[in-house]
C-alpha cells in the first residue's frame, strides 16, 4: 500500500510537470463549482485492488466510449493477449477521421512551435471527442474533483503517424468535453519511455473545484490503423485527501483477480522501426536508461574539469616556491 501511494504521488508530479496546461474558457466568475460527495458503502481504505481491473464481466458498467466514438468506429473489449494483469481493457478503430477537428487540437504544434491546426484557435470553431471514457456518478461521486486516478495504459505499435501529435490525451471535463484542467498528453514512443510494447503507469490529478465530471482519454486517429490503439488496465481512483474521504479508495467493482501476475512487457509485439522521442510524459526512471548515460558522462565531465583547474593551481603554487 505505501509502494502504491509512492507511485500516486509520482505519477502525480510527473503530471504536474509534464502536462500542456491551456486556460478554461469560461470567466472566473462563471465557473460552476459542484460540492464533492460520494456513496460510503462503495469505498474502502485498501488500495490493494484497483477500482476496475478489467478482470470480471462487469467493467461495462464502469468504462464507455464517448458520443463521438461512432465517427472513427471505435469499439473497447476486453484484450487477453497483451494485458498488462488478469485481463485488460483495449480499444480499436474501423475508420479514422480528418475532415473534423479534434478536442485537442489547438495544443499541437510543428518542430518550429507554429500551431498544426491554426483553425482550431478561430473563432466558432468545433471540436469532436471520441475516445474512452469514466463518468464520475458511476463510481458513486458527484464529481471527481481532488480526485487521483491512476492507471496502466498502452498504446498500438502501428500507431506512429497515424495520431494526432502522435498521442492519445487524457484529461478531465465535463458533458461539454470542453478540457477544464491541464491534460496528459500520452505520446507513442519507443525509445525512452516505452509505452508501445509494455504498459506504463500514470496518473491524473483532478483540481479541487474544477467541476469535472468525466475523465476522457481522446483518441485522434488520422489514419487508420489494423492494430488495437489504446490498452488500460487497473484503473483506480483515490478520493480527496482531506475531511470524510481522507485515505479512501473506490473499492474493485468488477472482479480483480488479485493471482494474476503483473505482465511489465508484452513479448509477443515486435517494433519494426525505432525513432527518436522526445516524450517524457508517462515516465518511470527505472525505464530511462539513455538519460542515466547522459547523467553519468556530465558527472565525468565535471570530474575531469575540476582535476584539470586543481592540477593548474598546484603548479602554479609549486613555482612560486620553486
Amino acid at each position: 500500500m505505501i509502494m502504491k501511494k509512492l507511485l500516486c504521488a509520482a505519477c502525480a508530479a510527473v503530471t504536474a510537470v509534464s502536462c500542456l496546461a491551456f486556460s478554461a474558457a469560461a470567466d472566473a466568475e462563471e465557473k460552476k463549482v459542484i460540492p464533492f460527495t460520494f456513496d460510503k458503502s462503495l469505498t474502502t481504505s485498501d488500495s490493494a485492488a484497483p477500482t476496475v481491473s478489467f478482470d470480471g464481466d462487469d467493467w461495462v458498467k464502469y468504462v464507455h466510449t464517448t458520443s463521438d466514438s461512432g465517427k472513427i468506429g471505435l469499439n473497447i473489449t476486453l484484450d487477453k493477449s497483451t494485458y498488462y494483469q488478469g485481463f485488460s481493457l483495449k480499444a480499436n478503430c474501423s475508420s479514422s477521421q480528418n475532415s473534423e477537428l479534434f478536442q485537442n487540437a489547438g495544443a499541437v504544434t510543428d518542430a518550429d512551435n507554429n500551431p498544426v491546426y491554426p483553425a482550431a484557435s478561430e473563432e466558432g470553431a468545433s471540436f469532436i471527442s471520441p475516445g474512452v471514457e469514466l463518468r464520475a456518478e458511476d463510481f458513486g461521486l458527484s464529481c471527481f474533483d481532488g480526485c487521483l486516478v491512476t492507471f496502466r495504459y498502452k498504446i498500438g505499435n502501428d500507431c506512429q503517424g497515424k495520431l494526432m501529435g502522435d498521442s492519445v490525451y487524457a484529461f478531465g471535463t465535463d458533458d461539454t468535453y470542453v478540457p477544464v484542467f491541464s491534460m496528459l498528453q500520452l505520446k507513442y514512443d519507443t525509445v525512452l519511455n516505452n509505452n508501445v510494447t509494455q504498459y506504463l503507469p500514470q496518473a491524473i490529478s483532478i483540481p479541487a473545484e474544477a467541476a469535472v465530471t468525466r475523465i476522457v482519454f481522446e483518441i485522434p486517429l488520422l489514419e487508420k490503423t489494423d492494430c488495437d490503439v489504446l490498452c488500460l488496465d487497473n484503473i483506480s481512483i483515490q478520493l480527496p485527501d482531506s475531511g470524510d474521504s481522507k485515505g479512501l479508495y473506490i473499492k474493485n467493482l468488477d472482479g480483480f483477480n488479485a493471482k494474476a501476475n503483473p505482465q511489465e512487457t508484452i513479448s509477443e509485439i515486435q517494433i519494426k522501426e525505432k525513432k527518436e522521442s522526445t516524450a517524457e510524459i508517462g515516465s518511470t526512471p527505472e525505464k530511462q536508461e539513455g538519460g542515466h548515460g547522459f547523467i553519468v558522462a556530465i558527472v565525468i565531465i565535471v570530474i575531469v574539469a575540476a582535476g584539470g583547474v586543481g592540477a593548474f593551481f598546484f603548479i602554479k603554487k609549486k613555482k612560486q616556491y620553486y
